[in-house]
């Protein structure tokens, strides 16, 4: 008797709700009677009174104005009633797909309907069989009057559902405040619909993005004045179709002007190549020596430094492909393919910023073997802490080489700073007075939500952000923990760089080892002592997030334990400088070892990548054991980096093959040089995508492939204009400031 008494409950409110969801939609349906007449039918079937009674409701925390104009439209005299309840959000089907975005019609309510606005509930049904609501709250549109503030919207719809609860005698449905970035500490379950302001930092930022815009459109003027006002040095042979080439123009293959222009009489090898042309170049020498400059006149100091803007001069800077002989060229494309990788995972990650109708199928994927690659995307980031530990180690000790051991400290630092400083700051700017002007939509309150950057921006500028504040969601501008991260490895690596100088391969070696060992040991430390889970996607990590244990701020962003790739890049670095034509004494041996090293570096990749394969799968998972955890939380992103070493290696040193060729090509360059602003620029392209959506929408593979293409697309021509309005400018002031030293 008693599980027949609770069948009969539970079909009661079952019940109910469908027949209210369904009066909810009598309006807005093509035959609104009919629809009342069925469901009046079927509830007689089953011996209920129609329509149920509906409990009394307080609205004494609702503001005398609202109620007027609610009561006003709840009597259906007026059409607009009926717009209204069409553009509230209804009940959609897949609910237990994780489909819980009744949005309704975000801009029926904000276009179509006068003096109304758009509020976003987020409501929870904590019984069953609704309890998938808990985790997965309804994001319920509600169109209300503009008379009708947030706090009345709220305080009405607390009263509503408190009287349902007393009249069902528990609790069957609440209001679920959300907290999350930029949004109060305790929460807000009630976000309506509001217009950017244009505060005074809004306006200055609109001012200084002007200012560039000047400096940009002069300098491109004074660099199109100076480039008509140059006289050709030689007249145009008309005997063939060849482009003239202008003696005052001729470089270098290093791209530089040759030492006879500048008056000290020696030339290159590439310089004396172009002093005595082959029959294509259409010049007679006759011509070439009467017109040969004397000296080159350079503009003024204020043309110089309007021209450091010229788009002319750094659009030109971006594409050129030229690449001196001794360059590490197979870097290009592996910067390059690791920035997609790194957008590619974000956008994926990113997407739950929306409401999706099959969040659940969602999930799924990350069973799936294919899906590791995606899902490891952070290793993307390794590459590039390994990329710059390379450069670094081998640019800077190739100086030393050249000054005896001398390594100008002050402009080492200062031209990081200046290098990375000037575009991420200008971008964290825009970001966090502007963002809110690049969508509209009913979640793009998350856009608009108070930004941590006014708080901690400093953080950013002095690159602790990965220290304070001591939780990443509470830091500015989320992803630029990484600068943080190579910033300070840069600090350190003059001491590195002294002993590989002073101490060669053996002190490189043994710094290098003692510093591992210190990351090594504390990640383990960290792991062993919070019990971290290692993959990240697990359902260990899920619970990890329960229990408010934060694993991106104890080890995904401290540097103590991201700096094995930025050390093995170091030593990268010193091979190549150190090891120029390497080979054995005999071709056999050669092949023998280049074998190995492609094998295990084959092996290392691709047992980083999926090698937790087992944690994920969809049958018969084996989560890690705590050992597990330890292993490959300490020891898979050094060993990512050792896979990457090889490939570098190899590829320079004529060992690569295809390899070589595809990540040597040309068409990399220019992309290369983009991949900073496109790091910078591309989370803000994301979201403004997907927190722009009005609709609810469905994941698919096919959908995300657009979404990410697009995104890189878009990505990448933002990173361009950012490139040449800032980036550009500013390394060549750089360049004019310290001109007269090299």
């Amino acid at each position: 008797m008693a599980s027949c008494a609770t069948t009969k409950t539970a079909a009661v409110k079952s019940f109910a709700v469908f027949v209210t969801f369904s009066v909810l939609q009598r309006c807005s349906s093509s035959s609104p009677g009919s629809v009342w007449e069925g469901n009046s039918h079927i509830a007689r079937q089953f011996g209920f009174p129609f329509p149920f009674p509906l409990p009394k409701f307080n609205f004494s925390d609702v503001s005398e104005e609202c109620q007027a104009i609610v009561q006003k439209l709840s009597s259906f005299s007026s059409p607009l009633s009926y717009s209204y309840l069409d553009a509230i959000g209804k009940p959609q089907s897949g609910l237990f797909l994780g489909n819980t975005g009744w949005l309704g019609s975000y801009s029926e309510c904000t276009e179509s309907i006068p003096d109304a606005h758009y509020c976003l509930a987020y409501v929870a049904f904590p019984q069953p069989p609704l309890t998938i609501t808990e985790s997965i709250p309804v994001r319920w549109g509600i169109c209300a009057p503009k008379q009708c503030s947030e706090k009345d919207v709220t305080a009405g719809l607390q009263d509503m559902l408190t009287g349902i609860n007393k009249y069902m005698n528990r609790t069957e449905v609440e209001l679920r405040p959300q907290k999350g970035y930029g949004l109060p500490p305790s929460g807000k379950a009630v976000y309506c619909q509001k217009k950017s302001e244009y505060t005074t930092g809004v306006i200055l930022t609109l001012i200084l993005c002007g200012l560039i815009l000047s400096l940009c459109l002069v300098g491109t003027l004074c660099d199109i004045f100076i480039s008509f006002s140059k006289k050709p040095s030689a007249p145009v042979n008309k005997s063939n179709g060849f482009m003239p080439i202008r003696d005052d123009s001729l470089v270098t293959l290093e791209g530089d002007v040759p030492d006879s222009f500048t008056g000290s009489g020696t030339h290159s090898s590439d310089t004396t190549q172009f002093l005595n042309p082959s029959p294509e170049v259409a010049i007679s020498a006759s011509s070439r020596l009467s017109s040969f400059p004397q000296k080159k006149d350079d503009p003024n100091v204020v043309v110089q430094f309007f021209l450091c803007f010229s788009l002319i001069k750094n659009t030109s800077r971006i594409m050129d492909t030229k690449v001196p002989a001794s360059a590490i060229t197979s870097i290009n494309g592996m910067r390059v393919m690791s920035m997609w990788w790194v957008i590619l995972g974000h956008v994926y990650g990113f997407q739950t910023v929306s409401t999706m109708s099959n969040f659940l199928l969602l999930l799924q994927i990350i069973q799936r073997f294919t899906f590791e690659a995606i899902g490891n995307a952070t290793f993307s980031v390794d590459s590039f802490f390994f990329l710059s530990g390379l450069l670094v180690s081998y640019l800077s000790l190739r100086h030393m080489e050249k000054k005896n051991g001398q390594l100008p400290l002050f402009k080492y630092y200062f031209h990081r700073f200046w290098r990375l400083t000037p575009a991420y700051m200008f971008v964290l700017l825009f970001y966090d007075k502007l963002n809110g002007f690049l969508g509209d939509g009913p979640l793009w309150y998350q856009a608009q939500a108070k930004n941590p950057c006014d708080k901690y921006w400093w953080t950013n500028l002095l690159y602790i952000n990965n220290f304070y504040p001591t939780s990443m969601n509470a830091s500015c501008f989320g992803w630029a923990w990484y600068l943080a991260n190579d910033m300070q490895f840069h600090i350190i690596a003059p001491a590195i760089l002294f002993v590989a100088y002073r101490f060669r391969l053996r002190g490189l070696i043994v710094i290098v080892g003692f510093l591992l060992s210190i990351s090594f040991v504390t990640t383990a430390v960290i792991y062993a002592h919070y019990n971290i889970a290692a993959v990240m996607l697990s359902k260990a990590a899920q619970e990890e997030t329960q229990k408010h244990v934060d694993s991106m701020s104890l080890t995904y962003e401290k540097p103590y334990c991201r700096i094995s790739p930025y050390l093995v890049g170091m030593v990268t670095g010193y091979l190549l400088l150190h090891a120029k034509d390497w080979r054995l004494p005999s071709k056999v041996q050669t092949y023998l070892i280049n074998m190995a090293g492609w094998c295990v570096a084959i092996a290392l990749a691709l047992s980083t990548l999926y090698g937790q394969y087992k944690v994920t799968r969809k049958d018969n998972p084996v989560p890690f054991s705590r050992a597990e955890n330890i292993i490959y939380g300490t020891f898979s992103r050094f060993a990512w980096s050792l896979a990457l070493a090889w490939v570098i290696f190899a590829c320079h040193n004529g060992l690569g093959g295809l390899v070589n060729k595809f990540l040597s090509a040309r068409f990399w360059i220019p992309l290369g040089r983009l991949t900073y602003c496109a790091y910078l620029v591309h989370p803000i392209i994301i979201f403004a995508l997907f927190q722009s959506f009005e609709t609810v929408r469905a994941y698919s593979d096919v959908h995300m492939a657009f979404f990410y293409v697009g995104v890189l697309g878009i990505s990448y021509a933002v990173a361009f204009i950012v490139s040449v309005c800032v980036e550009y400018p500013m390394m060549q002031l750089e360049k004019f400031i310290f001109k007269g030293d090299n």
